[in-house]
């Protein structure tokens, strides 16, 4: 069966109230990711964010529920610092992806207690791809000592795990592109990504549309040199783990967020028409 699968933003500033026009673009596009992903049958999301970063093997989200503020650390004094969550989170299926983690030759550490900081790309993207506050959350960190292939085998485990569970999963990274923030305050309506930034988010994107996985996974580490990749771009890897992204993404918006570079991306069934 088909995996659908997105690739969204992490920045608070989709949640702005008076959001410069990419920012909008952005979020309008991730909310369509999270009807489509209803759409699309998904009982439970499996879900990377860079912005959950871990050194030491890779965390799995064991909680049954996530409930607080944000207070995010780069934010907090501005207007897009402070965001409230309640993530439901399937912990059957986290169990069983650390499992499949552990079984793999990686190692999974199971995560639950009282206050867990939950990142700000997660409550983020959470709040835009399911605004009823409906849906299930398997959650596993971005490991920044990883190889590609082992985040790809993270993927594949959390894929496993749900299949034996009978679970229609979806898959979901978090994550920028560039990530050359801009270092001052600056009005939304001057947002610009550096222009070698730029056209490398663009090629990027172009060979995602062409459904060249080969393609990205090989300039990835040119990439991350280049226009200083979100976290090396690793959520691409972790997305090809998944089995996803062998066939054309469809780039539902792209944009500027103070500075870096944003991406909405889509695989699976389509039912809008491409930015």
């Amino acid at each position: 069966m088909m995996v659908p699968a997105a690739l969204v933003p992490a920045m608070p500033h989709l949640l702005a109230g008076d959001p410069a026009a990419s920012w909008a673009e952005l979020a309008a596009a991730t909310r369509n990711v999270g009807d489509r992903l209803r759409a699309a049958g998904v009982d439970t999301v499996l879900l990377l964010s860079t912005q959950w970063f871990t050194v030491l093997g890779h965390q799995v989200q064991c909680d049954d529920r996530l409930r607080g503020r944000r207070t995010d650390e780069n934010w907090y004094a501005h207007d897009y610092g402070h965001l409230d969550h309640d993530l439901a989170v399937d912990s059957e299926l986290a169990h069983a992806w650390a499992d499949a983690i552990d079984a793999a030759g990686l190692q999974a550490r199971r995560t639950r207690y009282d206050g867990f900081p939950v990142d700000t790309g997660t409550v983020v993207a959470s709040r835009l791809l399911d605004p009823g506050n409906e849906g299930r959350w398997a959650q596993v960190s971005c490991n920044l000592y990883a190889d590609p292939s082992a985040m790809a085998t993270v993927a594949a485990a959390g894929v496993r795990a749900a299949e034996g569970l009978g679970r229609r999963a979806g898959v979901v990274a978090v994550s920028g592109l560039s990530s050359g923030l801009t270092p001052r305050w600056i009005r939304p309506s001057e947002d610009r990504a550096p222009p070698e930034h730029d056209r490398w988010n663009r090629k990027v994107l172009d060979a995602i549309r062409a459904g060249d996985r080969d393609a990205v996974l090989a300039m990835r580490e040119e990439f991350a040199a280049a226009a200083q990749a979100d976290s090396q771009f690793r959520a691409f890897a972790f997305l090809d783990g998944s089995g996803a992204v062998d066939r054309p993404g469809e780039v539902l918006a792209y944009g500027p967020v103070w500075g870096t570079g944003a991406a909405v991306v889509w695989w699976g069934e389509s039912t809008g028409r491409e930015t």
